[in-house]
C-alpha cells in the first residue's frame, strides 16, 4: 500500500488515469471510516463545525429546497443541512462511509453510492450542491465541475468548503509542517493508517489554490465564482453561481 501512495502523489493531478486514481481514492476512505470523524475534529482542533456552519447559512433560508451534498463521508454536513430544513440527497462513492452514517443517524434514506463525477440525476434537479472536504479527492475535475452546472436549477449555487494553503507567510511556514508532520503524525497514531493521512495532507499541497479552482468554474459557463477565506486562509468556501 505505501508503495501505492507513492505511485498515486506522483500523478496526482494527472488526468489521464482517473479510474486508476478513483480506485484508491475509494479503497483509502473505505479503509479509514472507523476513525475518520474523530481524526477530522482532532486535526481541526474542532474549528471545522464552525466553518461547517459557515457554509450552511451561506445557503440561505434551505426550507423546502432540493440540495445535493456530495462527498458527504458519514454525513456530517448532510445532517446540518436536513437540520435547517432541506430536502437534502447525500451522495459519496465509499459505500462504507455511508454505511457508518446511516448506522449513525446522521444519513437517511435519501443517500447514495456514486460517482461525483458521473452524477446519477437529471438536468436541473437542485437549487443548491454543498462539497466539504472533498473536491480534492476528485481526479476528474473538468467533468465534475460539468455535472454539477448540468443538475443545478439555473441560476442554482455550489457551495464548496476546502482546506487551502494561507496565503501569509508566517501562518503557511507553520501551516506547512502541520500538513507535512503532524497531520501524518496524529493521523497514524489513532486511525493505524499512517500512509493514509500522509496521502490527504499531500493532497492538500498541491490541490489548485482558490483561484485556480475559481478559473476552471469560469472557464466552463458558470457565471460568477465568490472566494470567501477562512481562519487565515486554512479553510476557503468558494461559491459558485451557474
Amino acid at each position: 500500500m505505501e508503495q501505492h501512495v507513492k505511485q498515486t502523489l506522483a500523478y496526482e493531478q494527472n488526468e489521464e488515469r482517473p479510474g486508476q486514481r478513483k480506485k484508491f481514492i475509494r479503497d483509502l476512505f473505505d479503509d479509514i471510516v472507523p476513525t475518520y470523524d474523530l481524526l477530522n475534529r482532532v486535526l481541526s482542533c474542532g474549528i471545522d463545525r464552525g466553518w461547517r456552519k459557515s457554509l450552511v447559512k451561506m445557503g440561505g433560508d434551505l426550507r423546502g429546497r432540493s440540495v445535493l451534498d456530495l462527498c458527504c463521508g458519514t454525513g456530517d454536513q448532510s445532517r446540518a443541512l436536513r437540520r435547517a430544513g432541506a430536502s437534502t440527497v447525500s451522495l459519496d462513492f465509499s459505500l462504507n462511509m455511508l454505511k457508518k452514517g446511516r448506522q449513525r443517524g446522521w444519513l437517511n434514506h435519501l443517500s447514495v453510492a456514486a460517482d461525483a463525477s458521473e452524477l446519477p440525476f437529471k438536468n436541473n434537479s437542485f437549487d443548491l450542491m454543498t462539497v466539504a472536504f472533498g473536491i480534492r479527492n476528485i481526479p476528474d475535475l473538468d467533468r465534475f465541475i460539468s455535472e454539477a452546472r448540468r443538475v443545478l436549477v439555473p441560476g442554482g449555487r455550489l457551495l464548496v468548503l476546502e482546506l487551502t494553503r494561507p496565503v501569509n507567510r508566517p501562518a503557511a511556514f507553520f501551516y506547512r509542517i502541520y500538513l507535512e508532520r503532524l497531520i501524518p503524525f496524529v493521523g497514524g497514531i489513532i486511525s493505524g493508517k499512517g500512509f493514509a493521512y500522509r496521502y490527504l495532507s499531500g493532497t492538500i499541497s498541491s490541490f489548485p489554490g482558490p483561484e485556480g479552482l475559481s478559473g476552471m468554474f469560469l472557464s466552463q459557463g458558470w457565471s460568477d465564482v465568490s472566494i470567501h477565506r477562512k481562519t487565515m486562509g486554512v479553510a476557503t468556501i468558494l461559491e459558485c453561481s451557474r
